[in-house]
């Protein structure tokens, strides 16, 4: 069919059936990515490179198939899942697992210093890749790399806080501003940087609004996002200018959340505290991974010894959660989230808990999950983020529910799931 006639035909059909259409396709993609996988590691049993003299099974890709040497490196991970892990590649082969997922999963399987631990939690792994979205799918598998690595972990934060290093130059009158450094410097610097941008975006709104009235949209601002970004970091360095050398050092702005254990684990590594038996660490696959969380309140994971050192010095605020992941109860005499509360509804996830909306937490209203009419609680454990545009949906009949696990789930008016697992 030529691609006139694919256009017609698919502009023909209705917006359910296109979404149908596509996960008909991205199913034979996740079929035929497992079958290369299971070719290519055929490859490598066969030595066929050698036929035509290839130096090896990467060159012989590369020379017949033109791939790209990162398309090369996916596959080649993904078949040598095949003989400890072929639970992940049956899924991704019978669609019920991603093709990121998948590779993501070989990466860490790759990782020499705790790849070989992996095997033993794939049931775990299909399961999470199964159910989570991407990006909390990824958190969730980073979080295990770390526990599994946890020294490899903090010798690479380490690493990279020694290599730290920032640029600002000037070239034929264009300014750039380069540099590097560790997650836990970087997630303060965002959070103060983002401070600047509401700033610099509340000031636009207000005079659009004041000359446009009620109608004002985004587009009537005089600056783009990106140019207001730019001049808030102008802000942030006027703004330390015309601060006194010996003033004193603001609140901090940044959250680590972290749970009790992993807290207490990284204080006995660093002889904080006793011992706890002879390790204090526990078996990787005795935990729960989605019940171990060091990491910013977006979302960005930290070592928990840097967690550690944080509370120590007092540098950056920590919210330690306890084993139910709660942070405070207020009961139902209240409302509205205020004060903590708010905060503690924010940190329930890193963002916006409907299906694919990317909006920070910090960006979002603390929402009730049983709204306070229908008798829910005005408490953490009934709370989460939803951007103000999902917030609004709720009252076209979408519902939000967290289940036992702590997973989100959306469910349209009509009752079935957005985004339900097949």
């Amino acid at each position: 069919m030529s691609l006139v006639g694919l256009v017609a035909d698919v502009a023909a059909l209705g917006a359910a059936q296109q979404i149908d259409r596509l996960k008909a396709l991205d199913a034979q993609l996740r079929s035929v990515e497992a079958e290369m996988a299971v070719v290519v590691d055929a490859l490598h049993t066969s030595k066929a490179h050698l036929c035509d003299r290839h130096a090896s099974v990467r060159a012989l890709l590369r020379g017949e198939l033109r791939w790209s040497d990162a398309e090369i490196t996916h596959r080649q991970r993904t078949a040598k899942l095949l003989a400890d892990m072929p639970m992940v590649v049956e899924a991704l082969g019978e669609g019920v697992v991603g093709v990121s997922q998948t590779r993501l999963l070989a990466r860490v399987r790759a990782n020499p210093r705790c790849g070989h631990l992996l095997a033993g939690d794939s049931q775990l792994m299909v399961g999470l890749a199964r159910t989570l979205s991407f990006d909390d799918f990824e958190l969730c598998v980073r979080r295990w790399e770390q526990l599994a690595d946890e020294d490899g972990a903090h010798r690479d934060a380490e690493a990279t806080h020694q290599r730290r290093f920032a640029g600002l130059v000037e070239r034929d009158g264009v300014g750039y501003l380069v540099g590097q450094g560790g997650a836990l410097d970087t997630a303060e610097m965002m959070e103060i940087w983002q401070r600047f941008c509401d700033a610099e975006f509340a000031a636009d709104w207000e005079a659009a609004a004041a000359e446009i009235g009620d109608g004002a949209t985004g587009a009537d601002m005089a600056r783009t996002a990106t140019q207001r970004r730019w001049d808030a970091l102008l802000q942030v360095f006027r703004a330390a200018a015309s601060t006194p050398v010996n003033a004193q050092r603001p609140e901090p702005t940044v959250n680590i959340v972290i749970d009790v254990e992993t807290f207490e684990d990284a204080l006995a590594r660093m002889r904080v505290i006793p011992l706890r038996g002879e390790s204090p660490i526990p078996s990787v696959r005795s935990i729960t991974t989605r019940g171990r969380r060091c990491e910013t309140a977006d979302g960005t994971l930290i070592t928990p010894s840097e967690a550690v050192m944080a509370a120590l010095h007092g540098h950056v605020r920590r919210v330690v959660f306890d084993s139910a992941g709660n942070v405070i109860d207020l009961g139902r005499r209240r409302r509205l989230f205020a004060g903590a509360a708010r905060e503690a509804v924010r940190l329930q996830a890193p963002r916006c808990t409907w299906p694919g909306c990317c909006i920070a937490a910090g960006h979002c209203n603390a929402d009730h999950t049983t709204d306070w009419q229908h008798g829910g609680n005005t408490r953490p454990t009934n709370g989460g983020p939803l951007c103000p545009r999902h917030d609004r949906a709720k009252n076209d009949g979408y519902r939000v529910h967290r289940d036992n696990a702590g997973q989100w789930h959306t469910y349209r008016p009509d009752g079935t799931e957005i985004g339900a697992v097949a």
